[in-house]
């Protein structure tokens, strides 16, 4: 994919499947981020509350379901390594035009800007969910959609 961007912002996992090139490793690098995320989420829940808080709060969580279901992730593997590719690449108009909103956002904060990111979120979101249902079946879709 020519935009790393997008490929590392919105598919972390198949980025950990192409950067490793090995389903055993990948699997061993989700494990050490969950781990991480951990000790993240107890040291940040022991700061003061504020935005800065809230927003790394809100990174962990993305991650959360993945980490407390590894072993399903872990069986989606092999299907999402030899798409891989093709996964990344199929929503990618969706991405694009998700990473135009983001950094419009940094640019510009207006709440017209949050409303386009949650449209183009979810326009991502659907073609994303329903590719992994196309490629890897009824099991990938249903995690993906979590």
């Amino acid at each position: 994919m020519d935009n790393e961007w997008s490929h590392d912002f919105t598919l972390p996992l198949l980025n950990i499947l192409r950067t490793t090139g090995n389903e055993t490793a990948a699997f061993i690098k989700a494990r050490a981020i969950c781990t991480s995320n951990g000790l993240l989420e107890e040291c940040v829940k022991s700061c003061n509350t504020s935005q800065e808080v809230s927003i790394i709060l809100a990174g962990i969580k993305s991650w959360q379901d993945a980490c407390n279901n590894l072993e399903e992730v872990r069986a989606q593997f092999p299907c999402w390594k030899e798409n891989g590719e093709r996964l990344s690449s199929v929503c990618r108009d969706q991405t694009l035009r998700l990473e135009r909103d983001m950094l419009q956002f940094a640019k510009n904060q207006s709440q017209e800007n949050i409303e386009t990111i949650c449209i183009n979120f979810e326009h991502f979101s659907q073609c994303f969910i329903q590719e992994h249902g196309k490629y890897c079946g009824y099991r990938s879709e249903v995690i993906t959609a979590r």
